[in-house]
C-alpha cells in the first residue's frame, strides 16, 4: 500500500456520514443510520471502511459483517439497493486522473476486503467501471434500474408510455386515491401477496421486512403511501426512501385483486407530484414483469453492478450448490 494512504474502520458516525453526503455515489443506504437499521433487522455488525489520506476520507465502503461457523462475511445488506464503493470528488481537467484514482482506491479496498471469507457487494449506479473487481477475479453481474428527472413533470408525462397514462387515468376515473399511511403490517402482508400469487415464497421473510421497515420508519427514513379504492380497500402500498437529491422506491406490496385498476401507476405518479427531490430511482428492474411496469413511467434505464468473491474454492462450490437447490 502506498505510504500516502491508510485503510481503517471509521468509528466516528459524523465523520462517516459527512463523507457519504459529499462523496461520489453517496446515498442514504451507506449512512450509519441505515446500516444500524439493517443490523437491527438482519443481525451482523455495521462496518465503515475508509481509505484515509491523512485525516481525510478519500474513498470507502459501508457493509454488514457476520461470522457463522467460522466463516466471516462482509456484504451489502438484504433489502438494501446498494452500498458499494464511494469516492470523494477528484479535481481534474480530464477523465484520466479520475479513472486512475478510482482504480487506485478500488484496488486498495479489494485487497483489504479479501481478508474475509466471502464478500458480496452491490455498488451504486454511479460506479460504471468495475474492472478492478474483474481483474481481481471477483464475480461481477450487471443489474438494472430506472431513474427519472422529476424537476419537469410535464416533460416526464410526455415520456410516460401510453399504456401507463391510460392506467393512471383509469384509476382516477374509478375513484382511487393516494394517502400517506403508517400501516407497516399492511405493507408486509401485501409484500407477501405479490409472491403468493405466483406460488412462490417472498425472497425476504415478511418478519425481516417488518423489522427493517419499522426501524427505517422510526428513524425518519421511510415514508409509506397507499392507493385506496372508493370502498377503502388498499390496492397497493410502497415505502419510499428520500435522500438529499434522490428519492427511492424501497419496499412495495399490492393486492392482486386490484391489478387491472391502474392504482399502482397512480400511486407512483402522485408520489412524483409531491416529491421534493429532483430525481427518482425505482431501485431495480431485473424481472420481466417488474421491468415492464417500471419502464412505463418514463425513466432512463441505468445499469449497476453486483460483485462477489469467495476466499476458497470449496466455499464458492458450496454457494453454487445452495443456489442450484433453491432454484
Amino acid at each position: 500500500m502506498s505510504d500516502a494512504y491508510e485503510i481503517r474502520l471509521v468509528d466516528d458516525p459524523a465523520l462517516w456520514d459527512h463523507f457519504v453526503q459529499t462523496s461520489w455515489g453517496g446515498s442514504p443506504f451507506s449512512t450509519t443510520t441505515w446500516l444500524r437499521c439493517a443490523a437491527h433487522a438482519l443481525g451482523g455488525q455495521p462496518a465503515y471502511i475508509g481509505v484515509f489520506k491523512g485525516s481525510q476520507i478519500v474513498a470507502g465502503l459501508a457493509a454488514l459483517t457476520t461470522k457463522h461457523r467460522g466463516i466471516e462475511r462482509i456484504e451489502t445488506p438484504e433489502l438494501t439497493p446498494h452500498t458499494g464503493f464511494l469516492m470523494a470528488p477528484v479535481e481534474s481537467k480530464g477523465p484520466a486522473k479520475i479513472e486512475a484514482e478510482c482504480h487506485r482506491f478500488s484496488e486498495l479496498l479489494i485487497r483489504h476486503l479479501q481478508r474475509y471469507d466471502h464478500m458480496r457487494i452491490t455498488h451504486t449506479p454511479a460506479l460504471n467501471d468495475i474492472r478492478p473487481f474483474s481483474w481481481a477475479n471477483w464475480q461481477t453481474r450487471v443489474r438494472y434500474t430506472y431513474q427519472m428527472d422529476l424537476s419537469d413533470l410535464e416533460a416526464l408525462w410526455e415520456r410516460v408510455e401510453r399504456r401507463t397514462r391510460t392506467a393512471i387515468r383509469k384509476a382516477e376515473k374509478l375513484g382511487y386515491t393516494v394517502i400517506q399511511t403508517d400501516d407497516i403490517e399492511l405493507l408486509c402482508r401485501q409484500y407477501g401477496m405479490i409472491y403468493e400469487r405466483h406460488g412462490a415464497a417472498a425472497p425476504i421473510s415478511p418478519k425481516v421486512v417488518r423489522r427493517f421497515v419499522e426501524s427505517a420508519q422510526s428513524s425518519g427514513q421511510a415514508r409509506l403511501l397507499a392507493a385506496q379504492s372508493p370502498q377503502g380497500e388498499t390496492a397497493s402500498i410502497v415505502a419510499f426512501i428520500e435522500g438529499p437529491s434522490m428519492a427511492y422506491a424501497w419496499v412495495a406490496g399490492a393486492d392482486p385483486q386490484h391489478n387491472s385498476s391502474g392504482a399502482t401507476s397512480l400511486l407512483y405518479w402522485r408520489y412524483f407530484q409531491q416529491c421534493t427531490q429532483p430525481r427518482f430511482d425505482f431501485v431495480g428492474a431485473n424481472l420481466p414483469a417488474v421491468a415492464f411496469f417500471k419502464r412505463g413511467l418514463g425513466g432512463d434505464l441505468i445499469p449497476y453492478y453486483a460483485t462477489e468473491y469467495f476466499g476458497t474454492p470449496w466455499l464458492r462450490r458450496a454457494a453454487s450448490f445452495k443456489r442450484f437447490l433453491s432454484g
